[in-house]
C-alpha cells in the first residue's frame, strides 16, 4: 500500500494527464455514430468475420483484388485483439470504437512509459499532452486502424534496443510482422542503433540485430496467411511508397499526398517548436548527447523526410519528436550553462504555451469538420448498403466506383461481392488491364460505360458518388441504366 502511495504521488501530473486524454479520446470517439475513415469499416468487418469464422477464411468479397486468391491479413494481430470488442455488441460501429478507445490508452501508456524514462513527472506529463495539438495524430489516433497499435510497438522497439533488452527486442519483432505492414522499419531502426553505440562507445551489439531478424522472420513465419503475407508486404512496403514517390497516379487517396508548408507547420506545431527549440539551445549548452537522443533523433527525421511526401507520416513524427525532445532533456544536467538556457528559456517556453493555446482549438475546429463530413457519408453508406442487402440478390458482384466505397459495403452487406479494397494496388497489380479500364470508368473517359461494364465487370448493380463523371453519364443513359436508390453522396443502379 506505501509502495502504491509513492508511485501515485510521484507520477501524480502524468495519471491525472492519462487519465485527461482518455476522457478527452473517448469524447472525440463518441461525437458521432461513425468511423471518421472508410478503413476503419474494413477493420470492424474483418474483425467480425475472425470473430464468427476463425483465422482462415477466403476474402470472397474483392472479385477483381489481389484478395480474391491471395488473400492476406496485414493487420492481424489488430483484428484478433479486437475480437473481444465484436462480442459485447451486434453494432460494428460501436464496437470499432470501444476497441479504438482500449488501443488509444494503450498508447497513451506505453509512451508515458517512455517519457518518465527521460523525464520528471511534470515535464513528463507536458510532453505526454502535445500530440494531441496536432490535427494528423488527434485524426489518425482517432480511426480503428492498425496504425496506433503499429506505433506502440515501433517507440517500445526503438526504447529496448537502446537499453539492450534482448526479451522485448524479440517479444516486439516478432508481434510486429502479424500487426503492421511498417515491421520492415525495425531493421534500419535497429542498425542506426548500432552504428550510433559504435560510434560512441566502440560497441556494436550485434546480438540487438540478430534479434530483430529472427523475431522478424519468425514472425512472418507464423502469420496465419503465410506466405501470403510476402506479397502484401512487397504491395505495401515496397510498391506504394515507390508509386507514392515517383508520383504513378493510382488515386492512393489523400493520405499519401503532401500538405502545404503553412499547413504542415499548423499541424505540427510541436515538431517544429521541438526543431526549433533544440537549435536555439545549442547556442547556450554545448554538451554531448546520449545514445538514446541520437536514435530518437535519426527515427524522427526518418519519418519526418516521408511526412513531405505522404501526409500519414506525420503521425508517428509528432509521436518521435516528442520522445527524442524527452530524451534530448534528459540529457540536460544542472550545470552552469543549463542554468543559463534555463533563465532564458521561460519566454521560449510561454511563447510555446500561448501559441499552443490558439492552435489546439483550430486543429481540433478541422478535426471536427473532417468528422462531420465523414458522418455525413458514413449515415449515407451504412443506408445504401442496407437498401442493396434488402434488394441485391446474395452473392451478386457490385461494381463500385470507388475503392473507398467497398469497405463501408463490406461491413453492412456482407453478403454481396465487390472489385477491390483498401488500396488501388490490390487491383492494378493482378489486373492492370482491369484496373485502366476500371480508372477510365471513373473519369468518363468511356463513351459507352454499359459496354465495360457488363463485358468486363459482368455486373448487374452498381454504385457511383454524385462527383463522378460516370454518374452523369449514368443518370442520362435511360436506356442501359436504372437508378434505384440514390442520396446526397451517391446513387446505385441497376443494368437493364
Amino acid at each position: 500500500m506505501l509502495k502504491l502511495k509513492k508511485f501515485l504521488l510521484a507520477n501524480a501530473a502524468v495519471i491525472i494527464v492519462v487519465l485527461c486524454l482518455g476522457l478527452y479520446f473517448a469524447y472525440i470517439q463518441f461525437i458521432s455514430v461513425t468511423f471518421y475513415d472508410p478503413d476503419s469499416y474494413y477493420h470492424a468487418a474483418v474483425s467480425n468475420i475472425i470473430k464468427n469464422s476463425g483465422f482462415k477464411y477466403p476474402f470472397r468479397w474483392t472479385q477483381f483484388s489481389l484478395f480474391k486468391d491471395f488473400f492476406s491479413d496485414k493487420d492481424f494481430l489488430f483484428h484478433l485483439i479486437s475480437v473481444p470488442f465484436f462480442y459485447l455488441t451486434d453494432d460494428l460501429v460501436r464496437a470499432g470504437k470501444y476497441a479504438t478507445i482500449f488501443y488509444n490508452l494503450l498508447f497513451i501508456l506505453a509512451y508515458a512509459f517512455i517519457l518518465r524514462k527521460y523525464l520528471p513527472d511534470f515535464f513528463a506529463a507536458l510532453l505526454l499532452l502535445s500530440p494531441a495539438l496536432s490535427a494528423p495524430f488527434t485524426a489518425y489516433f482517432s480511426e480503428f486502424r492498425s496504425l496506433t497499435l503499429a506505433n506502440i510497438l515501433m517507440v517500445l522497439g526503438i526504447y529496448f534496443m537502446v537499453r539492450k533488452r534482448l526479451l522485448a527486442v524479440f517479444i516486439i519483432s516478432l508481434l510486429y510482422p502479424l500487426a503492421h505492414i511498417s515491421f520492415f522499419m525495425l531493421l534500419p531502426f535497429v542498425l542506426i542503433c548500432e552504428i550510433i553505440r559504435y560510434a560512441l562507445s566502440r560497441e556494436f551489439f550485434l546480438r540487438n540485430v540478430y534479434t530483430v531478424l529472427l523475431g522478424i522472420m519468425l514472425g512472418i513465419f507464423i502469420h496465419p496467411n503465410f506466405p501470403n503475407n510476402l506479397l502484401s508486404f512487397h504491395l505495401n512496403g515496397i510498391l506504394v511508397p515507390l508509386y507514392t514517390i515517383t508520383k504513378l497516379k493510382l488515386d492512393f487517396g489523400g493520405e499519401f499526398n503532401p500538405v502545404l508548408p503553412n499547413i504542415a507547420f499548423l499541424d505540427n506545431f510541436t515538431v517544429f517548436f521541438i526543431l526549433n527549440f533544440v537549435l536555439w539551445a545549442s547556442l547556450f549548452v554545448k554538451k554531448n548527447w546520449g545514445l538514446p537522443t541520437l536514435v530518437w533523433l535519426a527515427a524522427s527525421n526518418i519519418y519526418l523526410g516521408l511526412a513531405f511526401f505522404g501526409n500519414r507520416y506525420w503521425y508517428p513524427t509528432n509521436v518521435l519528436f516528442c520522445v527524442f525532445f524527452a530524451a534530448y532533456l534528459g540529457d540536460l544536467t544542472e550545470g552552469a550553462e543549463v542554468k543559463k538556457l534555463a533563465a532564458k528559456a521561460g519566454l521560449f517556453i510561454l511563447v510555446y504555451l500561448a501559441a499552443s493555446v490558439i492552435i489546439f482549438p483550430i486543429n481540433l475546429d478541422r478535426v471536427k469538420e473532417q468528422i462531420r463530413v465523414y458522418t455525413l457519408h458514413g449515415v449515407n453508406y451504412q443506408r445504401a448498403a442496407e437498401w442493396m442487402k434488402a434488394n441485391v440478390p446474395p452473392g451478386e458482384t457490385i461494381y463500385h466506383s470507388a475503392w473507398s466505397d467497398s469497405p463501408y459495403f463490406i461491413c453492412f452487406n456482407p453478403k454481396n461481392n465487390y472489385l477491390t479494397v483498401l488500396d488501388p494496388i490490390y487491383m492494378f497489380y493482378p489486373y492492370p488491364k482491369v484496373f485502366k479500364v476500371h480508372q477510365d470508368l471513373i473519369w468518363g473517359r468511356v463513351e459507352k460505360p454499359y459496354e465495360p461494364l457488363r463485358e468486363v465487370f459482368k455486373v448487374n448493380y452498381g454504385y457511383t458518388r454524385r462527383e463522378a463523371p460516370l454518374y452523369f453519364q449514368i443518370s442520362e443513359d435511360k436506356k442501359h441504366f436504372k437508378i434505384v436508390y440514390e442520396d446526397n453522396t451517391g446513387i446505385i443502379f441497376k443494368l437493364i
